[in-house]
């Protein structure tokens, strides 16, 4: 069993966070874990990426171009500038919040979130639209997206980590007065998938 997972954001979106929880599952599961991050300018909302590699014996952290099974897109246009680290039969899971760069060269043109959809879902053999953004703020706690996606990404057919075994790293991670709200978020990340 191996999984290439790779996490893609921009700054302040919880990004590492995200990955070093997951990370943490998969080693309580059993499995060998690797994970490099791409910082950028990430501290000024710059691109952030993390790279997630499990199996019984992972040798490199780095995930090579167009063998990634799952981006895990934390917003639309971050996933797609990711999609080239996807494999044709990957797997994308994008929250839909968009966050327009800036600013651009004069002759681009912004795309618009309905384009950067169908570009992904061109790319991926499987997408699952994730409405992070509008499920955290129902459940109180904008700063919540990451662990909705980490419940996505849990519910995946392909995901050979126990639910159980990312509520402990959940559990492990955090304070614990964010406890219940993040394994509430965690719980209908799951259900956005599943259902």
């Amino acid at each position: 069993m191996k999984l290439d997972i790779i996490f893609a954001g921009v700054g302040g979106q919880g990004v590492v966070m995200l990955s070093d929880i997951f990370c943490e599952a998969a080693l309580l599961n059993g499995f060998d874990v690797t994970k490099a991050e791409i910082h950028g300018m990430a501290q000024r909302g710059g691109s952030i990426v993390a790279y997630a590699r499990l199996s019984e014996k992972v040798t490199s952290p780095l995930i090579e171009t167009g063998k990634a099974d799952v981006i895990v897109g934390f917003e639309i246009l971050e996933t797609t500038r990711a999609l080239p680290m996807l494999k044709p039969n990957g797997t994308v899971i994008v929250n839909t919040k968009h966050i327009p760069p800036s600013s651009l060269p004069k002759n681009l043109k912004q795309k618009t979130t309905p384009e950067l959809l169908d570009i992904i879902k061109n790319s991926a053999l499987f997408v699952h639209k994730v409405d992070g953004s509008n499920i955290a703020k129902q459940i109180g706690n904008e700063l919540v997206v990451n662990t909705v996606l980490l419940g996505a990404l849990s519910a995946l057919p392909e995901m050979p980590i126990k639910r159980e075994s990312f509520e402990k790293a959940i559990t492990n991670r955090l304070k614990e007065k964010h406890l219940q709200i993040n394994l509430h978020s965690f719980e209908l990340g799951r259900q956005s998938v599943l259902k």
